[in-house]
């Protein structure tokens, strides 16, 4: 196996996946993996930088209150499922 095969990651996934590593909840395998793709993908760099946006924004309207798992969960498995769609759809 090539070593930069382990970076090599989809754009779906990432965008899937930018979330976890803005709230800072993927292992450091996986951070250094979406890093290296933002680095090296322009159009997911910008999806990311909108999605810190936001982030951000939540953060400062909703005081830095924290959403229920279930439902952080259940709008993981949202975003996952629309990208996944895009992706099918041809969008992404």
């Amino acid at each position: 196996m090539n070593p930069r095969d382990e970076y090599e990651l989809d754009c779906s996934a990432v965008i899937a996946d930018v979330w976890l590593m803005l709230d800072g909840e993927c292992d450091t395998t996986t951070r250094e993996r979406l890093q290296h793709h933002l680095d090296t993908c322009g159009s997911c760099l910008e999806a990311y930088g909108i999605e810190e946006k936001v982030k951000s924004l939540l953060s400062r309207k909703c005081g830095g209150e924290r959403a229920p798992d279930t439902l952080r969960d259940r709008l993981k498995i949202e975003i996952r499922r629309t990208v996944v769609i895009q992706q099918l759809d041809g969008d992404v």
